[in-house]
């Protein structure tokens, strides 16, 4: 028998599973990828939520390594088996059956230990859901590695005034500091897709009191609707102020009201956001 270990080519056939298209399953078969990603995670901490574990791609390399813990999500039954026969018998290994969509995310930290590190590959339909959620746990995580769409991670990183500077670069990047590790391309994973992936990092960075960070990002959201329009005409438009109400907010938050949404770099937004709570604690009436 030989002593090279199985790959997950082999490993996805002798279990006889398939990728299930509706799911959007793309397995991670190059071996060599998954322990430099495991390395990467393992970087920032050695207890690990691992979400949408597949076929262990991820998980084999993490525990390998000596990873502490390692709580996968799965919602696939048949992968779920998988696992459990894989590495059950690991006692740093754990499994949540569950969907990405319907998680009781703090629950789901708790029961992944003290500080986890987030990571996973991130199905595109559920990148802003899983990434928001992470940032509200902010302080009850190492950070997140994971692998999106390579798009997704030009958002990301995107400065002020770019073609992709947006909520995700905005109010993501006002919380962690977040780096591309590297491009993925689609012949690793079975599967081919037919898009490009990235590896990112996000490590919390910034302070931010609850409130304050909710309040944030609904103004970054809501100002966003219309980010090619002048800052003023968004204020009147969706914040419901007149120009006196516009021009001081402006002048607290000091920022041009002629620059428009995608300008603004995060401590603006800071500024402004501050500032149109301070506008409203003194009870100016705003749209919706």
């Amino acid at each position: 028998m030989s002593d090279r270990p199985e790959s997950q080519s082999e490993l996805l056939r002798r279990y006889g599973i398939r990728p299930v298209k509706r799911r959007g399953q793309n397995f991670l078969v190059d071996g060599n990828l998954a322990r430099a990603i495991a390395q990467d995670v393992l970087a920032v901490g050695d207890e690990v939520l691992e979400l949408g574990a597949g076929a262990g791609a991820l998980t084999g390399p993490l525990l390998a390594a000596g990873a502490r813990r390692v709580l996968c999500v799965e919602v696939d039954r048949h992968l779920c088996a998988l696992l459990r026969a894989e590495f059950g018998s690991q006692a740093a290994f754990d499994l949540q059956e569950d969907d990405l969509g319907k998680l009781d995310w703090p629950a789901l930290v708790e029961r992944a230990g003290s500080r986890p590190v987030v990571a996973g590959n991130l199905p595109y339909v559920l990148t802003s859901t899983v990434l928001f959620a992470i940032a509200d746990l902010r302080d009850r995580i190492a950070g997140g590695v994971f692998m999106v769409q390579k798009e997704v991670a030009g958002r990301l990183t995107a400065a002020p005034g770019s073609r992709d500077y947006g909520v995700l670069s905005v109010v993501l990047g006002s919380i962690f500091a977040i780096t591309h590790l590297r491009n993925v391309p689609p012949e690793v994973f079975w599967p081919r897709p037919e898009v490009a992936s990235a590896m990112v990092k996000l490590i919390p960075e910034a302070p931010w009191e609850p409130d304050e960070f909710t309040t944030f990002s609904g103004v970054v959201r809501r100002a966003f609707e219309q980010r090619r329009k002048k800052l003023g005409s968004v204020l009147r438009r969706r914040f419901g102020y007149d120009a006196p109400g516009v021009d001081k907010v402006a002048r607290t938050a000091d920022i041009d009201p002629d620059l428009r949404p995608e300008q603004l770099d995060r401590s603006q937004w800071r500024r402004l956001a501050a500032a149109i709570t301070a506008d409203r604690d003194q009870g100016t009436p705003q749209g919706d």
